[in-house]
């Protein structure tokens, strides 16, 4: 693949559903926002000091992640198959979501599916938006 600047024509989407399975729902996925890791830091400046300083405390952020797009019922990667059943029980798994923008570079982490809604509009496709939440840690490989 290219390195450098990459068109969404590139890009893959890949969630676990409900069931564990990993599905690709690239052809389903008109925008996804929220793929924003952030390491949280506690303020902690001493007296003396002209600035604010900062310190990590060892806990990642990341997301929410809003998927939207056009609404499928495919039975095996429409957004309603993999989006459909959320998760409700502490004991449910956590999904994988995966991200490759186009240039072989992945972020992927664990999480748990907690919206599901359809969006209908006169004159125009049915659409759906799902909200993903972290439940692991993320990273970029």
């Amino acid at each position: 693949m290219a390195v450098g600047k990459q068109g969404s024509a590139q890009a893959t989407i890949s969630i676990d559903d409900h069931g564990g399975v990993l599905r690709d729902i690239t052809a389903h996925v008109r925008t996804i926002g929220g793929l924003k890791i952030t390491q949280i830091t506690e303020e902690n400046s001493p007296f003396g000091v002209a600035f604010e300083k900062n310190t990590p405390v060892g806990k990642q952020k990341f997301g929410p992640v809003t998927i939207a797009g056009d609404f499928d019922s495919s039975p095996t990667t429409g957004p309603h198959v993999v989006f459909g059943t959320l998760e409700t029980l502490p004991g449910d798994s956590t999904r994988t979501l995966t991200i490759v923008p186009g240039d072989s570079k992945t972020l992927s982490g664990e999480g748990y599916v907690t919206e599901y809604e359809l969006v209908l509009t006169d004159g125009k496709l049915t659409g759906y938006t799902a909200q993903y939440v972290q439940a692991g840690l993320f990273a970029w490989t």
